[in-house]
């Protein structure tokens, strides 16, 4: 089937895309506020489902064990999270949120996963109707609820 014009479709992503980084940009301030960077955000976010083992947040961010090293050791000079020895296993150590850490995983999600203000320029009308085309794009079984959904393994 062909596509309608190019240029159309560019502009439509871009637009799109300006959602998405609006958002993106909104969750930088907040890591900068605390001179964190995105992967300090992802970690938090993760955290803030619940203690992990510094492995598990290793496969789930795609990266070396000892890159969380370092990702921890700054959480935990910020206040925002603390190594704890597991509960079921006394010899692995786990990382948890402190209630700050919590607070600002919490802001981060908020801001990832709630709709953008942009939203409310729209009718209801133009609201399902959008709704309706976007599920043309994505079908429901396509649809990812998280924002912070574990990523793709690597190749």
């Amino acid at each position: 089937m062909a596509r309608p014009e190019s240029s159309n479709d560019d502009l439509l992503w871009s637009r799109m895309m300006t959602l998405f980084a609006s958002a993106r940009d909104s969750m930088f301030t907040i890591l900068l506020r605390h001179e964190l960077t995105p992967p300090h955000g992802f970690a938090l976010t993760m955290l803030h489902e619940g203690p992990m083992r510094m492995s598990d947040m290793a496969a789930r961010m795609t990266c070396d064990a000892s890159y969380i090293t370092s990702v921890v050791d700054r959480l935990e000079e910020t206040g925002l999270a603390e190594r704890r020895t597991s509960p079921t296993d006394r010899r692995v150590k786990e990382i948890a949120l402190t209630p700050a850490g919590e607070r600002v995983a919490g802001e981060v999600r908020r801001t990832m996963t709630s709709p953008p203000a942009a939203i409310d320029r729209l009718t209801v009308a133009e609201r399902r109707a959008l709704a309706a085309l976007m599920a043309k794009v994505v079908p429901d079984d396509e649809v990812v609820a998280d924002a912070f959904r574990i990523p793709p393994s690597r190749v």
